[in-house]
């Protein structure tokens, strides 16, 4: 593999010191592609459908397309909001699981030109793109595998529709830096009027081979979110994963390099000779700058704070993972004001934290230099190039560095970065520094990778060292980093202020649970939701369906009512599959919803589903199906009126 050697480095080579070999590299490695998606790190979701304006998170596929109609909608805005946050891209949701699609799509009748903004003549993924060229930053697109609208979902007719609509969005609205799928795999749906469900097999319905030909051909350039397939008994990736939550962050550490029904996996068991078919496929991280992917008014007083953004930055980039983090309009078809606060000032922060360079200046001296070799040394770690690398001798696998700072600098950030192009070697890492005349420990990682972000105690040194605790093969670090990061000050959204637990205790005052088929049910409705409805009080499994009825007091006009899922992270009991019954006298019941919880698992957050407005005093919970395991556990139930 050719090393880039910046001039730095070349003016400090003697010319009379023969070139050492260059190393080779380790395991799989990143194509170009993936180089350019890495550096990256950081851009934006942007969610809106017929959801905005249901308060769905994902629509049946029965919406009619003339409630998508936004009052002043502003790609601009959008991508001068995700800019001002510091990101360096945006992926649109081009179609969600309702199947509207929001571009002139010959693909389906269900898109933008049955909508009433601006009479259907309009394209509006065209106008995103152009906004983000506009602005500056990358455009992508997420179009949902899953269509719960189409009626030949679930049959070879579909995919070809699916296939279609990838084309025209890679082909006609410039370059794509990323294409999103989704993991859905079917379920309930509307299905051009059938109301069924359908399950497929999401490696092998949706024919990704040949979605990746299309993109491929259209988009040489563009990375590929998910999509792997099989054929003649070997796996093929896209060029990036799902980091496992949704709530941005990603496992520590997290690893670029999988293989075929395997976790992610460390260089060390690349060692073993036996995982042939290992790709570098590295993980992104995603979550919402709200609690939901979708805009709704009653969550604009819980828009994530500059400074947990910054939590979830540390946990996803500051772990080697790119972070994509969603921005959803309103019914305007703005960013709402809370949000844009919220993500300036986090970009603000952001730019704060890494304009200083503290490391500056500094003289460093390694304990190896592969074949002494100037142009492998420990002045790449200070130079401009973030991949130019300190190299070690094949044989020198726990190396350090240490650096002397022209005076005593004050910090408390680390950045680390290893050469990924020659793989992912490094698998223990640890930063010193000299407090009070002694060498003490500040930081400790199990990898390094694209980037490494530590947070340490605030720190004045001069002399801070690098150790490399072990590694699968000689390590390649290629940047160091000192930075001082900034005290948050209280952020308080400009809009609105944050619900008191004590009004969902009142808005339940007077309610009555009136029996249950197992545990005590006061507990999904006493406004506390680390307390659960637990229908296996005895430890058994009891088959669902299974229920609770509650007497609200007084007769009340409801629209719809929310179901919190348990909280702790544990999904078994999590109810996915409800119906939900009223009634004025306790006797003659009306079915006024029913139907699946969507994304749970997830994105375990409260539902909201909304009904036709109808009197009752009671209400009846049925809990029809959980994701894990045979009972029901539910921390709350509400009522909407």
């Amino acid at each position: 593999m050719n090393m880039r050697i910046p001039s730095l480095v070349l003016a400090s080579i003697v010319s009379s010191a023969p070139a050492a070999t260059p190393p080779k590299a380790f395991g799989p490695v990143p194509t170009e592609r993936q180089m350019r998606w890495h550096e990256l790190e950081f851009y934006a979701f942007v969610h809106f459908t017929v959801n905005t304006f249901t308060d769905r998170e994902w629509g049946f596929g029965d919406e009619n397309p003339v409630i998508f109609n936004p009052t002043a909608f502003d790609a601009d805005q959008i991508a001068a909001a995700a800019k001002a946050g510091g990101m360096r891209g945006l992926i649109f949701v081009a179609k969600h699981h309702d199947g509207l699609c929001l571009w002139p799509t010959k693909s389906t009748p269900h898109n933008i030109t049955k909508t009433p903004y601006k009479n259907g003549k309009v394209d509006m993924v065209k106008e995103m793109a152009e906004a983000c060229e506009k602005a500056g930053i990358k455009f992508g697109v997420y179009v949902s595998p899953w269509d719960r609208n189409h009626a030949e979902y679930g049959s070879p007719g579909y995919v070809t529709a699916f296939h279609q609509q990838i084309d025209e969005v890679t082909a006609n609205y410039g370059p794509i830096f990323e294409m999103w799928f989704d993991g859905a795999q079917g379920g309930d749906g509307y299905y051009g009027g059938k109301r069924d469900s359908r399950t497929i097999n999401y490696n092998t319905y949706y024919g990704w081979k040949e979605v990746h030909a299309i993109i491929r051909k259209n988009q040489p350039d563009c990375a590929i979110w998910s999509g792997q397939y099989e054929e003649g008994g070997r796996s093929y990736y896209g060029d990036c994963r799902w980091g496992g939550s949704e709530a941005g962050d990603v496992k520590d550490p997290c690893w670029p390099v999988v293989a075929p029904g395997k976790e992610p996996m460390a260089p060390s068991e690349l060692t073993q000779g036996e995982l042939t078919e290992a790709a570098w496929c590295p993980a992104e991280g995603d979550t919402s700058i709200r609690p939901a992917w979708f805009w709704h008014e009653k969550d604009n007083s819980k828009v994530k704070s500059p400074e947990k953004l910054m939590d979830v930055y540390l946990s996803c980039v500051g772990r080697g993972a790119n972070l994509i983090l969603n921005l959803p309009p309103d019914r305007r078809g703005h960013i709402h004001e809370n949000d844009v606060s919220s993500i300036a000032e986090f970009g603000k922060h952001l730019q704060a934290t890494f304009a200083t360079r503290l490391e500056q200046g500094a003289t460093c001296a390694a304990s190896n230099t592969r074949g002494n070799d100037a142009s492998y040394g420990p002045a790449n770690l200070l130079d401009a190039d973030q991949w130019s690398a300190w190299i070690t001798d094949d044989d020198v696998l726990t190396p350090e560095v240490t650096f002397t700072l022209p005076e005593a600098k004050t910090f408390n950030l680390i950045r680390l970065r290893e050469d990924i192009r020659l793989g992912q070697r490094i698998e223990g890492v640890a930063v010193d520094a000299i407090v009070d005349g002694t060498w003490t420990e500040l930081a400790t990682a199990s990898n390094v990778g694209a980037i490494r972000l530590l947070r340490v105690p605030q720190t004045t040194a001069t002399q801070v060292r690098v150790r490399i605790t072990k590694s699968a093969a000689c390590p390649a670090l290629s940047d160091f980093g000192l930075f001082l990061e900034p005290k948050f000050e209280t952020w308080i959204p400009p809009i609105g202020t944050a619900p008191k637990v004590a009004d969902a205790v009142k808005a339940k005052a007077g309610w009555k649970v009136v029996s249950a088929s197992f545990g005590d049910a006061n507990a999904a409705v006493d406004g506390n939701p680390a307390t659960f409805w637990n229908t296996h009080p005895d430890g058994k499994e009891h088959t669902l369906p299974q229920e609770f009825v509650v007497d609200m007091g007084s007769e009340k006009t409801l629209k719809g009512f929310t179901y919190l899922p348990r909280q702790d992270k544990i999904m078994h009991g999590m109810v996915d599959q409800y119906t939900f019954q009223i009634s004025v006298d306790g006797n003659t019941w009306i079915t006024a919803a029913e139907g699946e919880f969507g994304n749970l698992r997830a994105n375990p957050i409260e539902q909201s589903i909304s009904f036709a407005p109808a009197k009752a005093r009671y209400f009846k919970f049925i809990a029809r199906h959980c994701l894990e395991m045979n009972h029901a556990i539910v921390a709350e139930i509400g009522v909407i009126e």
